[in-house]
């Protein structure tokens, strides 16, 4: 059976939602291999698989999410990294406020799962105006479970694993949320409440931007720590 192996790093340090590009930064900076998984590049190298060191704020906290590879990576920040960082102008000293590893077992739910994505960009210019000229709610709807389907297949097949079942995606709740610019176009992001037939991890990121805070994804109605 195909798992997803995960490790939460939860940090004291306050973190503002504009500022997690300067959180990775930081994090990049601090790792003396340069190691690809950080940042996706390496100035002539790009890594367009899906991200497994994800930046995150979590309750208002500084945070980062490993997944697969990305885990065995993160041990160079333990080993040979300074928790000493400047996030922008500010010196800070990371230290590890909660930590939780969890291994999510991908098999078919006879019951829908709830969860509840934040900052989710879907919708680039092209589909945000189709979007917009539709007045129908379940038109709208169904284009968004659509993506969001594709979305989570596109983070599925980006972790090499591949599902014999067909997913029952339900959104049940949106509210469309701030303007956000993404390579230079400009989006929208989307809050919503969904059901699905798959368990999924807790604080992983689904659709794009999901490698700084976009898409964050929690389980409704668990018992987490974090």
């Amino acid at each position: 059976m195909p798992q997803i192996k995960t490790l939460i790093l939860l940090f004291d340090t306050p973190l503002r939602r504009a500022d997690l590009p300067l959180f990775r930064g930081a994090v990049i900076a601090a790792i003396p291999s340069g190691n690809l998984l950080f940042h996706n590049h390496d100035g002539k190298t790009l890594r367009y698989a899906y991200p497994l060191i994800q930046y995150k704020r979590i309750k208002g906290k500084a945070a980062i999410v490993c997944i697969g590879e990305g885990i065995r990576a993160m041990e160079e920040l333990f080993v040979h990294a300074d928790f000493n960082i400047c996030i922008g102008k500010h010196p800070v000293v990371l230290k590890i406020e909660d930590i939780r590893v969890e291994e999510t077992d991908l098999k078919p739910s006879p019951l829908p799962l709830s969860y509840h994505i934040k900052d989710w960009i879907a919708l680039n210019e092209v589909n945000y105006r189709h979007f917009q000229s539709t007045e129908s709610l379940v038109e709208r709807t169904r284009l968004l479970e659509k993506i969001l389907t594709g979305n989570i297949l596109s983070l599925l097949k980006g972790l090499g694993i591949f599902i014999n079942f067909r997913l029952q995606v339900v959104i049940t709740d949106y509210t469309i949320g701030r303007p956000v610019e993404y390579k230079h176009l400009n989006m929208v992001s989307i809050d919503l409440d969904f059901s699905v037939n798959l368990s999924l991890p807790d604080y992983i990121g689904i659709g794009k931007h999901s490698s700084l805070g976009a898409g964050l994804l929690t389980r409704k109605k668990s018992n987490n720590n974090l």
